[in-house]
């Protein structure tokens, strides 16, 4: 697993003590502590963000007076790895008002990008093993 620096490690580490004693080590915890421990922002706001006890985004967050532009943007790649959220707010959902925010060409665009991909590969191991193709076989 590649961290961005030493605090993302002590924080992923932290909180996946906190994961065990609480029993919830599953893909999808261990996605959103990764990736919200990516940035400074997320990492100080994090039980603002999401309930590690109840198991819960706080999809309001997004709009929270401590979020820069690239803060939402971890938000948003956490949110999406853990229930494919797309919207940005509560009144959102109501509407069925998806947020464009969510693609990737909106997400990736940042210095964050290869540790999003990280975040992917912890969420689906299973998908993103690398794999030997020989490509000369067939000459």
């Amino acid at each position: 697993m590649k961290f961005i620096d030493s605090k993302h490690r002590e924080f992923f580490n932290d909180k996946y003590k906190e994961l065990q004693r609480l029993g919830k080590i599953d893909v999808y915890y261990k996605s959103i502590v990764y990736i919200l421990g990516i940035c400074e922002v997320t990492r100080n706001n994090f039980d603002k963000i999401f309930d590690l006890k109840k198991g819960e985004i706080n999809i309001n967050s997004i709009n929270g007076a401590y979020q820069t532009s690239t803060s939402e943007k971890v938000t948003r790649m956490a949110f999406s790895l853990w229930n494919r959220c797309n919207y940005d707010s509560e009144e959102d959902i109501e509407d069925e008002r998806v947020s464009l925010k969510y693609n990737p060409s909106e997400i990736f665009s940042c210095s964050y990008a290869p540790y999003f991909y990280e975040g992917i590969k912890i969420r689906y191991p299973e998908y993103t093993k690398e794999q030997n193709i020989n490509y000369d076989r067939g000459r």
